[in-house]
């Protein structure tokens, strides 16, 4: 007889609530483990949400298993187990590697070193897909800590001059001037205003007066920051767009914008030239970004910025070198003409007709809590018509009721837009893995960086090596490609331009 365990998950309330539960699971498994044969022998519960790699019962489950030899794990179905693309990765060196056979009970899956090619893509997807539908509700919490930010209020850690506390009256997290550090801010403001000063020679000399991190000089992309951030006048800018604060400023408008115009003045650069990397890549060694610089009218080089401070020992690179790996890891990209993407098709095909089942039950719970949520208004209407409740209650429920049903109404769209959004996703890939190294060839600095967004993020330069961690989508689609890399799971998403030479000593 084999020996399993088992894992049962539920992220939400509403989960349990709406057939999720965890008794409906376990039920689920003992109706298995008669048919299978499989004898149970543990049965791991995590209540939380999958959303983050280290949960704790998931990471005991994954001990237990090597400790004890267990071969067989049974749950529900795919986001039961895994809802993001390092889950998948670390389960699926366990299926290569260690024998492990993953049985999705709902979904009548084996998932085993010995599964076809189109199972594993399929099975691909599905955690895609998972991680799509993840992201999506996410947008709903941004919603939000969007609404807190039209009020005034900040969703981020107080910068640098000011600090987070509780008012004691509202019980209310609120921001207060730092009346020690808000003092260097100021002097900040006005010595590089002047003119006399620039951004290496005031993080010295504030450093001296005792302006400091942990006991060390903050750094210059930092002091460039709080130069350029309108947090200190009253303002707040968040994903490009300027709200007013609630907070008090440190910095009266016309200092503020006297920096400005100095940085503005030193933006005169070297004769137009556009710089295809500028904001992309960051120092392996710090972690500063690279910058570029025109040597000899023609040529351009990325360099770190901490470089001049003397706080970092990285070196130069071409932008002819970078444009070379980039390539190269463009080059890697399934040709669609060699079928892959008929199969991605295919399985894309598959998944849509299964009408996945947290899509339909959240769909239909969010509907039923609308319907009750109009069944409110509509009596709390006639109690206030027949005087028995007050003007100020009604308003009070009425508006609480309604901006409810607002967002379970945008939660809906959001639910409805993700299958459409990832069968349109195929093609664009196809399309994207056909033409990307044409359009890298012919595209300007801005476009570049587009493509390689697409492709991934943190990209780092160190000891002349270029890394990148790839977005989910290309992760799978290139790993067989670039496993050869590197050694353990850290391959697969890192590190896919090491052993490149072709760098400037």
């Amino acid at each position: 007889m084999k020996y399993a365990v088992a894992y049962a998950r539920v992220s939400s309330k509403k989960q349990e609530d709406t057939g999720f539960s965890i008794p409906a699971q376990i039920e689920l498994f003992k109706q298995y483990e008669e048919k299978a044969g499989i004898k149970i022998v543990k049965i791991f519960v995590e209540n939380k949400t999958g959303g983050k790699v280290g949960r704790k019962v998931y990471n005991e489950m994954l001990a237990y298993i090597k400790q004890k030899n267990i071969k067989d794990v049974l749950v529900e179905k795919t986001d039961r187990i895994y809802r993001n693309f390092k889950d998948y990765v670390v389960l699926d060196d366990l299926t290569q590697n260690f024998d492990l056979v993953i049985h999705l009970v709902k979904e009548r899956v084996l998932l085993s070193k010995n599964s076809t090619s189109h199972e594993k893509l399929v099975h691909g997807f599905k955690v895609l897909l998972a991680k799509n539908y993840l992201d999506n509700l996410r947008e709903e919490v941004m919603k939000g800590r969007e609404e807190k930010i039209r009020e005034g209020g900040y969703p981020h850690k107080a910068p640098v001059g000011y600090y987070n506390d509780t008012n004691k009256e509202t019980k209310k997290k609120e921001i207060y001037i730092d009346p020690e550090k808000s003092v260097f801010i100021k002097k900040l403001f006005e010595l590089y205003a002047s003119g006399a000063y620039s951004v290496d020679e005031l993080r010295t000399k504030l450093f001296n007066e005792g302006f400091n991190h942990k006991g060390r000089p903050y750094s210059k992309p930092r002091l460039l920051f709080v130069l350029k951030d309108v947090f200190y006048i009253g303002k707040m800018k968040i994903k490009g767009v300027v709200y007013d604060g609630k907070h008090t400023p440190i910095i009266d408008i016309e200092t503020f914008n006297r920096v400005q115009r100095m940085f503005n003045q030193s933006k005169a650069r070297s004769h137009d030239v556009e710089f295809a990397y500028t904001g992309l890549i960051t120092c392996g060694y710090c972690g500063c970004q690279l910058t570029a610089e025109l040597k000899k009218g023609k040529y351009i080089y990325y360099h770190c910025t901490g470089k001049r401070g003397g706080t970092c020992k990285s070196d130069l690179i071409r932008e002819e070198k970078l444009d070379e790996v980039f390539l190269e890891l463009i080059d890697k990209l399934p040709d669609p003409e060699e079928g892959l993407f008929e199969e991605i098709k295919k399985a894309v095909k598959e998944i849509r007709q299964m009408k996945s089942e947290y899509e339909e039950t959240s769909y239909e719970e969010i509907q039923k809590q609308i319907s009750r949520l109009q069944t409110r208004l509509d009596n709390l209407y006639t109690d206030k018509l027949d005087g028995n409740i007050t003007q100020e209650f009604w308003l009070e429920k009425h508006n609480q009721w309604h901006a409810e049903k607002d967002r379970l109404i945008e939660k809906l769209k959001v639910i409805s837009n993700t299958s459409r959004n990832f069968d349109e996703g195929s093609n664009l890939l196809e399309n994207f893995c056909k033409y990307a190294r044409r359009e890298f060839l012919n595209a300007s600095g801005k476009k570049k960086r587009a493509i390689l967004k697409m492709l991934g993020s943190n990209f780092s330069y160190k000891d002349k090596k270029v890394s990148v961690e790839l977005t989910s989508v290309f992760n799978y689609l290139l790993n067989n490609q670039f496993v050869k890399y590197g050694a353990g799971d850290e391959a697969r998403t890192r590190d896919i331009l090491l052993g490149k030479e072709a760098f400037y000593h």
